[in-house]
C-alpha cells in the first residue's frame, strides 16, 4: 500500500536528480530490498543491470502492484532519479523524526524514495492486507503533522509538549480518539525517558493538553 488514492492510478515519469542529491551510492539497505523484491519473477523479469550499476525496469504491459510500485520506486532512489505521482505535486516531505514516529506506530518504514514517501517493511515489502488500515490512519497523521509545520503550527521535531497546540486546532482531547492516545504515549516515554513512569508522565500531559483545548 503506497497510499492508494495517489499510487493507484500514478504517472510515473523519472528525471535525473541534480548531483548533490543523488542517491545512488551507499545504499545497501535499498540494494537488499530490491534482492528480497526479484526473488518474485514477475518482477525480476522486468528488471536489468546497465554496465554502469544502475537499474532498468520494463513496464511495457506490467498490471500495477504494491510490489512492482515498490521496485520501481527503490531503483529510481538507487539511479539517483526523481519521479512524479498524479496528486503529490508540491507534497511537503516528513523529517527523519515524523519517520522515526511512523515507524513506532507502525512497525514500517517511510522511507523517500525517488523524492516521495514510501512505506515497506525491513526487507522492502509493501505493508502486509491485515495493515493497511493502521499504516494508513498513521501515514495520514505524519501528512497533517508536516503540514502542521509548514503552517506555523509548531516548529521542529513533534514532541508531547507542541503536539497540544495541533489537538487543539482539531479540537480533538486526549482520551476521545485511541490513535492520538497511542501518539501520546509515545512521545511522553520519548521525552521523559525510562526514569519516568510513563502512566504518570501521560497523566500530566493530559492535564495540559485539556488545559489548552478548553483555552
Amino acid at each position: 500500500m503506497q497510499i492508494q488514492s495517489a499510487y493507484g492510478a500514478s504517472s510515473y515519469s523519472a528525471t535525473t536528480k541534480p548531483a548533490s542529491t543523488a542517491a545512488s551510492e551507499g545504499r545497501p539497505d535499498l540494494e537488499q530490498m530490491l534482492e528480497n523484491l526479484r526473488k518474485d519473477p514477475a518482477i525480476n523479469a522486468r528488471i536489468t543491470e546497465n554496465e554502469a550499476g544502475s537499474y532498468d525496469y520494463n513496464i511495457q504491459g506490467e498490471s500495477w502492484s504494491d510490489k512492482s510500485f515498490a521496485a520501481r520506486a527503490i531503483i529510481t532512489e538507487l539511479n539517483g532519479e526523481s519521479f512524479r505521482l498524479i496528486g503529490t505535486e508540491g507534497w511537503i516531505l516528513p523529517s527523519d523524526s515524523d519517520a522515526q514516529l511512523f515507524k513506532q506506530l507502525t512497525g514500517y518504514n517511510l522511507l523517500i524514495l525517488g523524492d516521495h514517501p514510501v512505506v515497506l517493511d525491513d526487507d522492502g515489502f509493501p505493508p502486509a492486507a491485515a495493515d493497511e488500515a493502521s499504516v494508513k490512519q498513521a501515514f495520514d497523521f505524519i501528512t497533517e503533522i508536516t503540514l502542521c509545520r509548514a503552517e506555523g503550527y509548531f516548529e521542529g521535531e513533534l514532541t508531547s509538549e507542541n503536539i497540544g497546540s495541533i489537538l487543539a486546532a482539531y479540537n480533538i482531547s486526549p482520551g476521545t480518539d485511541s490513535f492520538i492516545d497511542q501518539v501520546l504515549e509515545l512521545l511522553n516515554k520519548s521525552d521523559t525517558g525510562p526514569s519516568v513512569s510513563a502512566e504518570h508522565a501521560q497523566t500530566d500531559q493530559i492535564s495540559e493538553l485539556l488545559d489548552i483545548a478548553s483555552a
